[in-house]
């Protein structure tokens, strides 16, 4: 996002993939962390060496971004 006029923040790219077949059967929070996974991938060459925020509504998943030891995928 690019900061606009007044409180009006403009998009300057998007993204999109496509799940493989057992990427369709990933639970909701699990394919919510692969597009940040995808996204940070993806515009890495942006992002390096500067500050930057990702923005998400899903709560179970910025509960898992903001817990401080991540354990495997059968400990969620």
């Amino acid at each position: 996002m690019q900061a606009g006029e007044g409180d009006m923040d403009h998009p300057i790219a998007l993204a999109n993939m496509n799940l493989s077949k057992a990427e369709k059967n990933y639970l909701t929070t699990e394919c919510e962390g692969l597009a940040m996974v995808y996204a940070l991938q993806k515009f890495k060459h942006y992002l390096l060496g500067r500050h930057f925020k990702m923005y998400t509504d899903h709560y179970p998943l910025k509960y898992l971004v903001n817990k401080l030891v991540l354990g495997s995928r059968g400990n969620m």
